[in-house]
């Protein structure tokens, strides 16, 4: 590490600017080194010996005064006691204290940061991931990328997460990090560790926002991740996760909070749609620049989609096929060495993301060994494909909604209902941030007044949509629709008199993109508490259309709901349609109606925070 950088260039650290009229350790600085809570001065790191003073969890100036006392020591200090706390010496050199010398003495921190004019920091976005529960909401990582490194995947990692017992199952994953039944930590790691778990072995797309820090501000956030090994933590997977600490991190060089304590949900998109609008204590926008990594079946998709039809025809011969290396060898013959490079390219990311789903399937290891033979015989040339513009992760709308319902039901006549949405978003939200052609929310309340009554209406304690329409169709990339949803609700519209029912419901099947209109069918099924029809089982065919032009876009559906038990009733189909008529990411207007045995129409509109 430069000496000279850091003893010299801290003192006029920007973020450690103070006013004199109060003590250092009542800094906003000092306070978040501490990472004491915004109401109350206790701090939210769990463990000990992560303060020097026994009581400097709760008192501020009593871990100042001790951190002063081990830092400032000529004479026998305790050398791995003072490496702990490299963010700390910074901020008292800032201070005029003569603090010692962390750059010469600490050689495992000097060797983790690396050398410091040659770093940037960047706060890393992996998509959500509906293949596991843990993972629905998207995750952060914090990046120190090193110039010196030749590939930007040996670059150090911090990640934060709850030590969760191997083969732990997703319900008590949920249900103990819901309560608190998880102690988490920060964990160092080279990046290609994360890349090869999100991008190739989930397939998520991964964001990386490059902070806009001046030395000082750097130098003293990769301190601070440094110190943060060191802590732990109590994990709550709504709020107190890997979204709500590393904003706390960011906010040490941040002017302002990025995060409110009080937020009862608190998703990775939250920290970036804020930080894109952050400013650093020097007064800088805080993102410098957004980088896009596709993970492998992303890529394989999108070259895929570019590729001309006799391309994408020979592809799916080769992919297919029996006899895979006359295959090749017929399209060598076929086609120009340009060709050939797209065609191979795209055939090794295929081969190579279904490896991952299934490392021992015979056909994709051969298939992959004639590829690699017949890449190496061509020029080592990259192939230049074209550019497609991304949508933001940020851009989206804000997480939590609060949705106020105007509506007239034939039968009972006006209403007004109330929805709170913690998270996230459904099938008509505007897209960044979230999967194209899907819902995820949950815990989404719906209270409806009606007759001067308040009731509870509906109760989401998970939604999950997804309509995938990107697939090629190859075998092992199908893509299919599907649904799982599980709350309590009533259905005015229905033919039981009385209806109030807990339920689970899941359906499957398909769907297709042409331009701007998704089409897709599926078949579902409802497992019920008895309504007053006595009905427990309910299936339904469904199918439905989304279409979409810039800020509006509209879904209809029908079904038709067959109740397998139960007393008689009038069979007939049940529809939807809903309009977005307008949108931001704070706020959008929308019109429905809806239709069964009775109908209603509505005009509702949200406010997203």
């Amino acid at each position: 590490m430069n000496v000279k950088l850091f003893f010299v260039s801290v003192l006029s650290l920007a973020c450690c600017s103070l006013s004199y009229a109060q003590e250092p350790w009542q800094s906003r600085t000092w306070q978040k080194l501490l990472h004491y809570a915004a109401d109350s001065e206790i701090s939210e790191i769990e463990n000990a010996d992560f303060f020097i003073s026994p009581v400097g969890k709760s008192n501020a100036e009593s871990e100042f005064l001790a951190t002063v006392a081990l830092l400032t020591s000529d004479e026998n200090h305790d050398k791995e006691r003072a490496c702990r706390y490299p963010a700390r010496a910074i901020y008292l050199l800032s201070l005029g204290y003569k603090v010692v010398d962390i750059a010469s003495l600490c050689d495992d921190f000097n060797q983790w940061q690396g050398e410091l004019s040659k770093q940037q920091v960047s706060i890393v976005y992996a998509d959500g991931y509906l293949g596991n529960p843990a993972s629905f909401y998207g995750h952060l990582l914090f990046k120190l990328k090193s110039e010196s490194h030749s590939t930007d995947l040996l670059s150090n990692s911090l990640n934060f997460g709850a030590k969760v017992p191997d083969n732990e199952n997703p319900v008590t994953y949920i249900l103990k990090g819901l309560v608190g039944g998880y102690k988490a930590k920060y964990s160092s790691n080279h990046y290609y560790r994360y890349n090869i778990n999100y991008a190739e072995v989930e397939m998520r797309d991964l964001w990386q926002y490059t902070l806009n820090l001046n030395e000082q501000e750097k130098a003293l956030l990769v301190a601070h991740a440094w110190e943060l090994l060191f802590s732990q933590y109590t994990y709550y997977f709504t709020h107190r996760n890997c979204a709500y600490h590393i904003a706390k991190l960011l906010e040490l060089i941040l002017d302002e909070d990025l995060m409110s304590n009080s937020r009862p949900f608190i998703l990775p998109i939250s920290v970036f749609s804020a930080l894109a609008e952050a400013t650093t204590s020097s007064g800088h926008p805080a993102v410098l620049s957004i980088e896009h990594t596709l993970s492998r079946q992303a890529r394989f998709r999108q070259y895929f989609a570019h590729l001309d039809s006799p391309l994408q025809v020979a592809v799916s011969d080769i992919a297919e096929g029996q006899n895979i290396a006359a295959n090749i060898q017929n399209m060598q013959k076929i086609f120009s060495v340009e060709h050939q490079l797209m065609m191979f390219d795209v055939l090794l990311d295929y081969v190579n993301f279904n490896l991952e789903l299934d490392k021992k399937n015979q056909h994709f290891v051969q298939l992959k060994k004639h590829l690699q033979r017949a890449r190496i015989a061509l020029p080592a040339k990259k192939v230049q494909w074209p550019t497609q513009s991304d949508i933001l992760p940020h851009t989206g709308q804000k997480t939590t909604t609060v949705r106020f319902t105007g509506g007239h039901n034939k039968e009972l006549g006006n209403y007004v209902d109330v929805m709170l949405r913690p998270a996230y978003y459904d099938l008509l939200s505007l897209p960044g941030g979230v999967l194209p052609n899907s819902a995820l929310s949950m815990a989404a309340v719906t209270l409806r007044l009606e007759n001067d009554q308040l009731r509870l209406s509906k109760l989401d304690l998970l939604n999950i949509e997804t309509i995938d329409t990107q697939a090629s169709g190859l075998p092992g990339d199908t893509g299919i629709a599907w649904k799982l949803r599980l709350g309590n609700e009533r259905n005015y519209l229905g033919p039981a008199e009385v209806s109030n029912e807990f339920f689970i419901e899941s359906g499957m099947g398909k769907g297709a993109s042409f331009d701007n209109v998704t089409v897709y069918g599926l078949a579902e099924a409802r497992l019920q508490t008895p309504d007053s029809l006595n009905t427990r089982l309910i299936v339904s065919p469904t199918f439905g259309v989304l279409w979409s032009n810039n800020a509006v876009k509209g879904l209809c559906q029908t079904s038709y709901p067959v109740r397998l038990d139960g007393q008689a009733y009038q069979k007939r189909l049940e529809s939807r349609c809903e309009l977005r008529a307008f949108a931001n990411s704070s706020a959008d207007l929308r019109l429905g109606f809806s239709r069964y045995v009775s109908s209603e129409f509505y005009v509702s509109g949200a406010w997203y925070f």
